[in-house]
């Protein structure tokens, strides 16, 4: 009878753990939502650097410097923000729906397959607002260049964002949109 239990056992727990690695690979994401404005502004380096180096910056600067290169919004309630952006005249479009599922994908807990760092200071130009019947329910302000971002109303840790590629597959994305 113990030749039997163990082996067999032994086979369960094998069961369990591949079914619990299954799991893992399902998406988590961070946000669920029906709709996304993307809002972005073509800013240069040596641009936010003159506007960064003037001690006398307007408001409308200093609130450009607040979204590009600062923490706003610091909640999901911080929503004076995006009137700012189309003031400080930041584009704005409205993702094609059918386009949901994939950046629901790109924006999901996985593990990390590459770890990714950079030592660029960011400038976050581009900014996705999530929507859920018409309610803000998040916010990610992306720098693709710095590999950096910023996450508002995730309901998971973001912190492995982007070390699996994500940055690269959500700039194809979003680039048909700026043109």
């Amino acid at each position: 009878m113990k030749n039997i239990i163990i082996p067999l056992s032994t086979l369960l727990l094998l069961a369990c753990n591949q079914n619990t690695k299954t799991a893992g690979n399902q998406d988590l994401p961070f946000f669920h939502f029906d709709q996304i404005e993307y809002y972005h502004k073509d800013i240069s380096k040596k641009e936010l650097q003159t506007i960064g180096a003037k001690e006398d910056k307007t408001r409308k600067e200093q609130a450009l410097l607040q979204i590009l290169t600062g923490n706003v919004p610091v909640s999901i309630k911080d929503t004076l923000f995006i009137k700012n952006m189309d003031i400080l005249g930041f584009e704005k479009d409205t993702i094609d729906a059918k386009l949901n599922p994939k950046i629901s994908h790109l924006f999901s807990l996985r593990e990390v397959l590459k770890p990714v760092t950079s030592p660029v200071t960011p400038d976050f130009g581009d900014v996705l607002i999530f929507r859920r019947d018409k309610h803000i329910i998040g916010m990610a302000k992306i720098s693709f260049d710095g590999s950096k971002h910023q996450m508002i109303g995730e309901r998971y840790n973001d912190s492995n964002f982007g070390q699996s590629g994500e940055y690269k597959e959500l700039e194809k994305i979003l680039k048909q949109y700026k043109q």
